[in-house]
């Protein structure tokens, strides 16, 4: 079931990534697509939800060699959700209604679009913290730990 939910996680970041670089190359050549705010608000929810889901499913498995303190990954998925999910649908869905100059909406765009990669870099990193490679398998049946 892990397997499963981590490969569409995977995929759904791609999904976000992608549509939120998207929507700041289309805001600069001024091009509005209103269904990309509206897939971007949908698809961010959604991998959201099965990110909390996924990371419920795997709290009591043991991590890999690299072991990771526990606040420490809280703050790093916590920071992954704001950049990554949060903070770019909070303001794409906001953007419309904002009453600033365009300028200001793209270098915020620009800006958005380099958290959510850096959010996305923060997952990665958690995601072979948490992996269960056979090499930990290794390790843990020799006591090698």
């Amino acid at each position: 079931m892990t397997q499963l939910l981590k490969t569409i996680i995977y995929i759904l970041n791609f999904l976000i990534l992608f549509s939120i670089i998207t929507f700041t190359i289309l805001f600069y050549f001024q091009i509005t697509i209103n269904f990309l705010s509206g897939f971007i608000g949908i698809i961010s929810i959604t991998t959201l939800l099965l990110k909390l889901l996924y990371w419920y499913l795997i709290r009591r498995s043991s991590e890999m060699i690299n072991t990771i303190n526990r606040s420490n990954a809280f703050l790093l998925r916590l920071a992954f959700c704001i950049f990554t999910y949060i903070t770019p649908t909070y303001y794409i869905l906001q953007q419309p209604s904002l009453v600033i100059s365009n300028y200001v909406i793209l270098v915020t765009l620009i800006i958005i679009s380099i958290l959510a990669f850096v959010g996305i870099i923060m997952e990665r990193y958690l995601f072979f913290i948490e992996s269960n490679y056979p090499l930990k398998h290794f390790y843990e049946k020799n006591n090698l730990k």
